[in-house]
């Protein structure tokens, strides 16, 4: 049996003995002995990949062999399960470009809302800004777990436009598309608000929101019992003010993170830094390096439990930091355009458009180097402790095809997601990816998403192990 992180919403739930609605919390409480939280990082980047160079060999007992392009994984091999053969099949329900409806629906596993109501209508065709019926994986997961809503940073241009991805959960009694979550594309921002800074105009510290916060929660419980008071006898007044006492003193030694622990940490921002930006997406590399240490930081210190990068800049990226030099034209190339004269007759063959996805595995590497180095007060890495997901919206970009998506899942789940194989599963969509990651996180949900024909068949076989 795995060992779970237990939230405070939920301490809080079954110590009353009835649903209270609460508002999210910044920490949960440990659940007894060195337990720590499970975490869930993703990392999505754009055009998809190259199927012939990326997707690994089929052998026996799903071993896993590294393609060229996962070459830069090596060090991680026995720490990841590569995935082929799944698709997102939620566009093909769409009009659309060849980007829109694959970018807004790959985290949903939902329909566009393209009439503008809180409906679709599979005539109207998407444009970059409508958003989706429902949330994206990290938020709903947030949700049902009863932690703080994910951090999602971006790297590249802070609008992904036709590319965005990410969905809050409605609130209650809300009508229309999810809420769309914006993506902080501004690493000294993003390091100021999460990790003990001000932000902007603010005199607030994340110190003093976490108490305000804390506060906020047991407040609501002593109110929820307003109520009960008006109706009860004198001494079962007291019996209530002695259970909120005691829910007080509980909830202060189950406490998973004080915000001191987010204290001290400092950002090293190189010389002449600016946020990319269009026309000039230069210094995505030293971006990308800042993002993931705010990511890893957020997770070690408490700060949050489900973090994610977007790599939104990927229509022109000049990529000036890749041995080929400046990239000129990088979506025409992905797309092997005639135009350019490139002279290749697939982009597959093209060492500018290799280079760039290699760069991709890099800056993943990076992510899972700087989690590996964390250990944590139960013996385990941050990587161990979490369930680390490398995903783009097409498999092969060049065609705008979004089946058989590059999909690499890091990290154990604390001994949930057996490693070191390589699940080639052409039956699987992106619908039941989110199934099996709910179900590492002890999540009985049995779809996800839209639940069309075809779209919702269960945990991908394999994938986790029972709880």
């Amino acid at each position: 049996m795995s060992r779970r992180s237990f939230p405070r919403r939920a301490f809080l739930r079954s110590a009353t003995g009835a649903l209270l609605g609460l508002p999210f919390l910044e920490s949960v409480a440990r659940g007894g002995g060195n337990d720590m939280p499970k975490r869930l990082v993703i990392y999505s980047t754009g055009e998809g990949n190259l199927p012939a160079r990326w997707t690994p060999p089929t052998q026996a007992n799903d071993a896993l062999t590294l393609s060229e392009m996962l070459q830069p994984l090596a060090a991680f091999k026995d720490q990841m399960v590569v995935l082929s053969g799944v698709s997102n099949r939620l566009p093909a329900l769409h009009t659309s470009n060849g980007h829109n409806a694959p970018g807004h629906t790959l985290l949903s596993g939902h329909l566009v809302d393209t009439v503008g109501t809180g409906q679709f209508d599979p005539n109207i065709e998407v444009s970059a800004g409508m958003r989706c019926l429902g949330p994206s994986i990290d938020h709903h997961l947030a949700s049902r777990l009863g932690i703080m809503e994910p951090l999602n940073l971006a790297v590249g241009a802070p609008d992904p436009g036709e590319n965005r991805m990410f969905y809050k959960v409605k609130d209650a009694g809300a009508t229309g598309a999810n809420p769309e979550a914006p993506l902080n594309a501004d690493p000294v921002d993003a390091f100021a608000v999460n990790l003990g800074g001000l932000p902007s105009g603010s005199t607030s510290t994340r110190a003093d929101r976490f108490r305000a916060r804390r506060s906020s929660v047991l407040n609501g419980v002593v109110d929820s019992f307003d109520a009960i008071r008006k109706n009860v006898s004198a001494r079962d007044k007291q019996r209530i003010e002695d259970h909120v006492d005691a829910l007080r003193d509980l909830e202060a030694s189950l406490s998973y993170v004080p915000p001191v622990e987010c204290g001290g940490i400092i950002q090293e921002v190189p010389p002449g830094f600016t946020v990319p930006g269009w026309p000039d997406y230069l210094l995505m590399d030293q971006q990308a390096e800042l993002m993931l240490d705010i990511m890893v930081n957020c997770l070690k210190c408490g700060a949050r439990q489900i973090v994610t990068l977007q790599d939104t800049g990927y229509d022109g990226p000049p990529f000036e930091f890749l041995n080929e030099g400046p990239v000129e034209g990088w979506h025409a190339q992905i797309h092997n355009d005639p135009a350019l004269g490139l002279g290749f007759g697939s982009n597959e063959d093209n060492p500018v458009v290799r280079a760039g996805f290699l760069h991709y595995a890099n800056v993943f590497r990076s992510l899972l180097e700087k989690m590996e180095a964390v250990v944590e007060a139960d013996g385990r890495t941050l990587l161990e402790n979490s369930v680390v997901l490398w995903i783009s919206e097409f498999g092969w970009g060049q065609t705008h095809d979004p089946s058989n998506l590059p999909i690499v899942l890091a990290g154990s789940g604390q001994g949930r997601i057996v490693t070191d194989r390589h699940l080639a599963r052409p039956n699987a969509t992106t619908n039941d990816l989110f199934v099996s990651l709910l179900r590492a996180f002890d999540v009985s949900d049995t779809t996800f998403g839209h639940d069309g024909p075809g779209l919702n068949n269960g945990p991908i076989p394999g994938l986790v192990t029972p709880a």
